[in-house]
């Protein structure tokens, strides 16, 4: 016969194991990675030059190469998560991934929940000039012809702007960075408005004026739960920018190579 004492002091002692479990701090993020030997990197791999599949089938790209630096600096390895770009932030959630490395810019709505490291790309919109140009900022363009690239946040930017030169510039309007740079280079357009992307790669009569004039910044993100990896990565983004291991992987996948 079962004595319903003993089972009152079972489900007592069931209950106070539960809530020691739940008051137990959660293990530090990256004492697990360290201990697995593993970093697992979600990332959407449909964005060349920062993540695509290669011909073999494996990802390459400028996130995966900051990813592999990134884990090699922890003492781990780089894990790749593939998955569509919406579901970036729901592989974290899940415990899928510990990071997201896929040219995210971070959603200032998602704070509570996730955490990111500071900029390690800025695909925001500048001024391309030529070499021999005296145009130094945006406000030297008054009379002059803007190339922009049609409905982009450069060009709505660039509408507002003008209001304030006199004389105005005059937008002239393309449907894709590459053909705004090339009536630039075709004498069409005085400078164009490009994003950052596309002018790493410019052609050596060309220069990108500095700073940007619109931001995109991409940062690596992580669960706010996971505060410690995301600190420890950040560091290392710092540290990669300070040696210039990051200068030299954006060369890497965005600069053509000059024939010799």
């Amino acid at each position: 016969m079962n004595d319903p004492g003993v089972g009152r002091v079972t489900r007592i002692i069931w209950l106070v194991l539960l809530l020691l479990s739940a008051c137990q701090p959660r293990a530090s993020a990256l004492r697990r990675i360290q201990h697995a030997g593993a970093v697992r990197v979600a990332l959407d791999p449909s964005f060349p030059p920062f993540e695509s599949v290669a011909p073999n089938g494996e990802v390459q790209g400028l996130d995966v190469d900051l990813a592999r630096e990134i884990a090699a600096r922890l003492g781990v390895e780089a894990q790749f998560v593939t998955i569509g770009y919406d579901g970036l932030y729901d592989a974290l959630t899940a415990g899928r991934a510990d990071l997201i490395i896929s040219a995210l810019y971070f959603d200032p709505a998602r704070s509570r929940d996730f955490v990111a490291t500071r900029p390690y790309f800025d695909a925001g919109e500048g001024l391309v000039v030529p070499q021999t140009s005296e145009i130094a900022d945006f406000s030297s363009l008054s009379g002059k012809r803007l190339a922009v690239v049609y409905g982009t946040s450069g060009h709505m930017a660039a509408l507002g702007w003008q209001k304030r030169l006199e004389p105005a510039c005059r937008l002239v309007p393309y449907d894709t960075a590459e053909e705004a740079l090339a009536a630039l280079q075709a004498g069409e357009a005085d400078a164009a408005l490009v994003d950052a992307i596309t002018a790493q790669d410019l052609p050596p009569t060309l220069r990108l004026l500095q700073p940007l004039l619109t931001h995109e910044p991409y940062v690596i993100v992580g669960r706010a739960a996971d505060a410690d990896l995301v600190s420890a990565v950040d560091r290392i983004v710092q540290q990669m920018a300070e040696d210039g291991t990051l200068a030299a992987l954006i060369r890497r996948r965005m600069v053509t190579p000059t024939a010799e």
